[in-house]
Protein backbone atom coordinates (compact mmCIF):
# COMPACT_ATOMS: atom_id res chain seq x y z
CA UNK A 1 0.00 0.00 0.00
CA UNK A 2 1.29 3.41 -0.92
CA UNK A 3 1.60 6.18 1.68
CA UNK A 4 -0.63 9.16 1.31
CA UNK A 5 0.76 11.92 -0.81
CA UNK A 6 0.71 15.28 0.80
CA UNK A 7 -0.18 18.23 -1.30
CA UNK A 8 2.64 20.69 -1.33
CA UNK A 9 2.64 23.96 -3.08
CA UNK A 10 5.44 24.17 -5.56
CA UNK A 11 6.83 27.67 -5.78
CA UNK A 12 9.39 27.17 -8.47
CA UNK A 13 9.76 30.10 -10.75
CA UNK A 14 7.74 32.40 -8.51
CA UNK A 15 9.32 35.39 -6.92
CA UNK A 16 9.12 35.53 -3.15
CA UNK A 17 7.22 38.55 -1.88
CA UNK A 18 9.44 41.03 -0.12
CA UNK A 19 8.04 43.02 2.78
CA UNK A 20 8.94 46.71 2.60
CA UNK A 21 11.29 47.82 5.37
CA UNK A 22 8.87 50.57 6.33
CA UNK A 23 6.38 47.91 7.48
CA UNK A 24 8.86 46.15 9.79
CA UNK A 25 9.97 46.91 13.34
CA UNK A 26 13.44 48.29 13.96
CA UNK A 27 14.95 44.99 15.11
CA UNK A 28 13.45 43.20 12.11
CA UNK A 29 14.88 45.82 9.74
CA UNK A 30 18.34 45.41 11.27
CA UNK A 31 18.15 41.62 10.85
CA UNK A 32 16.90 42.00 7.28
CA UNK A 33 19.67 44.42 6.29
CA UNK A 34 22.30 42.20 7.90
CA UNK A 35 20.96 39.14 6.07
CA UNK A 36 20.41 41.00 2.79
CA UNK A 37 22.99 43.83 2.47
CA UNK A 38 21.45 45.11 -0.76
CA UNK A 39 18.43 46.28 1.23
CA UNK A 40 20.57 48.94 2.90
CA UNK A 41 19.77 51.09 -0.13
CA UNK A 42 16.07 50.78 0.68
CA UNK A 43 16.76 51.93 4.24
CA UNK A 44 18.59 55.00 2.93
CA UNK A 45 15.67 55.81 0.65
CA UNK A 46 13.45 55.87 3.76
CA UNK A 47 15.80 58.45 5.24
CA UNK A 48 14.81 60.74 2.35
CA UNK A 49 11.05 60.18 2.70
CA UNK A 50 8.75 63.20 2.95
CA UNK A 51 7.06 61.84 6.10
CA UNK A 52 9.05 62.86 9.18
CA UNK A 53 8.01 59.74 11.13
CA UNK A 54 9.41 57.47 8.41
CA UNK A 55 12.69 59.43 8.39
CA UNK A 56 12.93 59.24 12.17
CA UNK A 57 12.39 55.48 12.20
CA UNK A 58 14.98 55.04 9.46
CA UNK A 59 17.52 57.12 11.40
CA UNK A 60 16.84 55.16 14.60
CA UNK A 61 17.30 51.93 12.65
CA UNK A 62 20.61 53.13 11.21
CA UNK A 63 21.76 54.02 14.73
CA UNK A 64 20.82 50.56 15.95
CA UNK A 65 22.55 48.97 12.97
CA UNK A 66 25.70 50.93 13.77
CA UNK A 67 25.83 49.42 17.26
CA UNK A 68 26.19 45.86 16.02
CA UNK A 69 27.35 46.18 12.41
CA UNK A 70 29.20 49.47 12.05
CA UNK A 71 31.37 47.97 9.31
CA UNK A 72 28.30 47.90 7.03
CA UNK A 73 27.97 51.66 7.38
CA UNK A 74 31.66 52.42 6.88
CA UNK A 75 31.27 52.58 3.10
CA UNK A 76 28.23 54.85 3.26
CA UNK A 77 29.34 57.52 5.73
CA UNK A 78 28.95 60.20 3.05
CA UNK A 79 25.29 59.22 2.63
CA UNK A 80 24.82 59.29 6.39
CA UNK A 81 26.13 62.85 6.51
CA UNK A 82 23.28 63.96 4.26
CA UNK A 83 20.87 63.11 7.08
CA UNK A 84 22.52 65.76 9.25
CA UNK A 85 20.73 68.47 7.28
CA UNK A 86 17.29 67.11 8.19
CA UNK A 87 14.75 69.41 9.87
CA UNK A 88 14.09 66.85 12.58
CA UNK A 89 16.48 66.97 15.53
CA UNK A 90 15.61 63.33 16.22
CA UNK A 91 17.01 62.33 12.81
CA UNK A 92 20.16 64.43 13.30
CA UNK A 93 20.71 62.99 16.76
CA UNK A 94 20.53 59.40 15.53
CA UNK A 95 22.76 60.11 12.54
CA UNK A 96 25.40 61.68 14.82
CA UNK A 97 25.15 58.61 17.04
CA UNK A 98 25.55 56.25 14.07
CA UNK A 99 28.56 58.20 12.80
CA UNK A 100 30.09 58.15 16.29
CA UNK A 101 29.75 54.37 16.40
CA UNK A 102 31.42 54.06 13.00
CA UNK A 103 34.16 56.50 14.01
CA UNK A 104 34.87 54.84 17.35
CA UNK A 105 35.03 51.34 15.90
CA UNK A 106 37.01 52.27 12.80
CA UNK A 107 38.92 55.45 13.76
CA UNK A 108 41.71 55.13 11.23
CA UNK A 109 39.33 54.61 8.30
CA UNK A 110 36.87 57.36 9.21
CA UNK A 111 39.09 60.40 8.76
CA UNK A 112 36.39 62.87 7.67
CA UNK A 113 34.10 62.22 10.63
CA UNK A 114 35.75 64.71 13.08
CA UNK A 115 34.83 67.56 10.71
CA UNK A 116 31.20 66.43 10.82
CA UNK A 117 31.16 66.47 14.61
CA UNK A 118 32.85 69.87 14.65
CA UNK A 119 30.02 71.23 12.49
CA UNK A 120 27.38 69.75 14.80
CA UNK A 121 28.79 71.56 17.85
CA UNK A 122 26.74 74.57 16.73
CA UNK A 123 23.49 72.64 16.15
CA UNK A 124 20.20 74.13 17.34
CA UNK A 125 19.41 71.03 19.41
CA UNK A 126 21.15 70.47 22.75
CA UNK A 127 21.14 66.67 22.42
CA UNK A 128 22.79 66.82 18.99
CA UNK A 129 25.49 69.17 20.37
CA UNK A 130 26.06 66.88 23.34
CA UNK A 131 26.32 63.78 21.13
CA UNK A 132 28.79 65.53 18.83
CA UNK A 133 30.95 66.62 21.78
CA UNK A 134 30.91 63.13 23.26
CA UNK A 135 31.83 61.61 19.89
CA UNK A 136 34.69 64.10 19.44
CA UNK A 137 36.03 63.31 22.90
CA UNK A 138 35.90 59.57 22.22
CA UNK A 139 37.58 60.00 18.86
CA UNK A 140 40.25 62.27 20.37
CA UNK A 141 41.23 59.48 22.75
CA UNK A 142 41.51 56.96 19.90
CA UNK A 143 42.72 59.10 16.96
CA UNK A 144 44.14 62.33 18.37
CA UNK A 145 45.79 63.30 15.08
CA UNK A 146 42.52 63.30 13.13
CA UNK A 147 40.78 65.47 15.73
CA UNK A 148 43.73 67.85 15.96
CA UNK A 149 43.68 68.26 12.17
CA UNK A 150 39.96 69.04 12.24
CA UNK A 151 40.66 72.00 14.55
CA UNK A 152 44.03 72.98 13.05
CA UNK A 153 42.73 76.13 11.37
CA UNK A 154 40.68 77.29 14.34
CA UNK A 155 42.08 75.93 17.61
CA UNK A 156 39.98 78.37 19.64
CA UNK A 157 36.84 76.57 18.47
CA UNK A 158 38.02 73.32 20.07
CA UNK A 159 35.94 72.43 23.12
CA UNK A 160 37.99 72.41 26.35
CA UNK A 161 37.14 68.76 27.07
CA UNK A 162 38.56 67.69 23.72
CA UNK A 163 41.66 69.85 24.22
CA UNK A 164 42.29 68.19 27.61
CA UNK A 165 42.07 64.73 26.04
CA UNK A 166 44.48 65.74 23.29
CA UNK A 167 46.95 67.06 25.89
CA UNK A 168 46.74 63.78 27.82
CA UNK A 169 47.56 61.81 24.65
CA UNK A 170 50.62 63.98 24.06
CA UNK A 171 49.11 65.89 21.15
CA UNK A 172 48.97 69.55 22.10
CA UNK A 173 46.43 71.63 20.23
CA UNK A 174 48.15 74.46 18.40
CA UNK A 175 46.81 77.96 18.70
CA UNK A 176 46.62 79.84 15.41
CA UNK A 177 49.26 82.46 14.83
CA UNK A 178 48.23 85.98 15.73
CA UNK A 179 48.20 88.45 12.85
CA UNK A 180 51.15 90.79 12.91
CA UNK A 181 50.48 94.50 13.00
Amino acid sequence: MKGSLSKRRVSRGRKKQVTPLSKLRTAEVVRTVVDHPRRLEELFSLLEDKDVMVRERAAATLARLSESHSDRLLRVTERLKIGLTDDSAYVRWHIVYALSQVGSRHPSRASSIPDVFKGRLADDNRVVRSMALSALADLAAREPEAVAQAFAADAHAMPPAVARILRRTGRKPKAPALPSS
